[in-house]
């Protein structure tokens, strides 16, 4: 029996250490890159851009010749297709002008193979105006991408450092637990020894399970912030993840002025630089409606092969010139007009507004970025300032000049400070990227793919 609980044992232990070699260690870069790569979000953008480079394609193509070849088998006794069908055939005889013939043909048969080509000469812009269009389309899509891009690798970051602080605020409030516990275990000695009352007992008892209490919400941040980061990187949420032990550099605020936060982002800033885009293709879409109300020239070639059994007898070609003008539509041609300018307008004013939140996004992210190394320089000086009181009242509490509850107050004033300090050098790790991403000069790692 003892045979298969050692069995089970080590297989456990196998397991175990299995689940542990297949965690995979990222660094920053690191992390970074592989959402770039596999991001569903972005992958989605990505497969927009390719589309819009194919309907480019399209569109030029359409300006080109096209060539096509059909074949038509057909059996007939309709008179003028039996009559036509010896001339194409050029089996046309004296006696095929009877008129008994010619009214009672019989079933005729006819194998026809033709080639043809179209060329458009003229079609008062359209094509040309479908292929800019198109042309502004796709580099709408691929700059949206780009941007998507530089958003997926803030997100990533900001995930990241998410999970590193969640993962120092559990050993922050593991500090307290233990304090904690000495509290609790130093108390009911004391108090079991008479030399102290029974509520100094109770108060470190309480105050260990709120320690603890707190310990399990950082418990739960951090599987929380763990499993962000899978999403933002595109993880299967089952799958194992650690990171790279580093401490990112903060940055001294930025000595630029807002004035030139703002003009290098209205100048670097991909969505705005799509939204223009954007505006350009729906102008373009007002000139292919205009274009509709003017002639259109094509010119078409083909070659045909006519026999009454399947073969290439009877060779034939024609070439002809076609101008078409649609002289009324209902006022559909109008309504089209209508609506694209409509839509052009509605680019602009979108290009306007989007620049404004550009504008204040700079904004906002300059003063969060200076209000933040505020927030950090205080936090540092406060943590300083809070440990050295944890030490004084300690020692005041040893030599019995002052309760318990004091300690325990700054105990925990201690474990906020430095709560508060971790969570301030947060934002700015954060906030110091937010300021790059609104201005569009968040850079990508290197290697990653375009």
């Amino acid at each position: 029996m003892w045979q298969h609980f050692v069995a089970i044992i080590i297989l456990c232990w196998v397991h175990g250490v299995g689940t542990v070699l297949a965690a995979e260690s990222f660094n920053l870069d690191r992390a970074v890159g592989y959402a770039l790569e596999h991001n569903p979000d972005l992958l989605t953008l990505r497969a927009r851009s390719e589309a819009a480079t194919a309907r480019t394609q399209t569109a030029v193509g359409e300006r080109l010749p096209s060539l096509g070849l059909s074949y038509m088998a057909r059996a007939s006794n309709n008179p003028l297709d039996a009559f036509a069908d010896k001339l194409n055939t050029r089996r046309v005889t004296t006696p095929d002008f009877d008129p008994a013939r010619l009214n009672h043909p019989g079933t005729s048969d006819l194998h026809a193979t033709q080639l043809a080509m179209r060329l458009p000469v003229y079609s008062g812009g359209r094509l040309t105006a479908s292929v800019t269009g198109a042309e502004a389309t796709e580099q709408n899509a691929r700059l949206e991408y780009e941007r998507a891009r530089e958003v997926t690798a803030f997100q990533t970051l900001r995930a990241y450092v998410a999970l590193q602080s969640a993962q120092e605020e559990l050993a922050i409030v593991d500090d307290a637990v233990k304090a904690a516990e000495e509290h609790a275990y130093t108390t009911a000695q004391l108090a079991r020894a008479g030399r102290i009352v029974i509520s100094d007992k109770l108060t470190a008892e309480v105050n260990l399970s709120a320690v603890q209490s707190r310990r399990e919400q950082a418990v739960t941040r951090l599987a929380s912030a763990r499993n962000q980061l899978k999403l933002v990187m595109g993880l299967p949420l089952d799958s194992e993840i650690e990171l790279t032990p580093a401490r990112l550099d903060i940055e001294p605020f930025p000595a630029s002025s807002l004035p030139d936060s703002e003009a290098r982002a209205l100048a670097s800033r991909k969505d705005l630089a799509a939204s223009r885009a954007l505006s350009q293709a729906i102008r373009s879409r007002v000139q292919a409606a205009r274009a509709v109300q003017k002639p259109r020239v094509d010119l078409i070639a083909t070659t045909n092969w006519y026999d009454d059994n399947p073969g290439f007898d009877a060779h034939s070609s024609s070439v002809m010139g076609v101008v078409s003008l649609d002289l009324y539509a209902g006022g559909r041609h109008q309504g089209e007009i209508g609506a694209a300018l409509a839509e052009e307008r509605a680019a602009h004013w979108r290009v306007q507004s989007l620049e404004q939140a550009v504008r204040n996004e700079v904004r906002e992210t300059h003063e969060n970025l200076r209000e933040g190394h505020a927030r950090h320089t205080r936090a540092i000086e406060n943590v300083e300032r809070a440990r050295e009181n944890v030490r004084l009242i300690k020692q005041r509490y040893g030599q019995g000049r002052t309760i318990l509850i004091d300690l325990l107050q700054a105990e925990r004033s201690y474990t906020e400070t430095r709560q508060e300090e971790l969570i301030s050098r947060h934002g700015l790790l954060v906030g110091q990227a937010a300021q790059r991403l609104a201005e569009g000069t968040l850079a990508i790692p290197s290697g990653t793919a375009p």
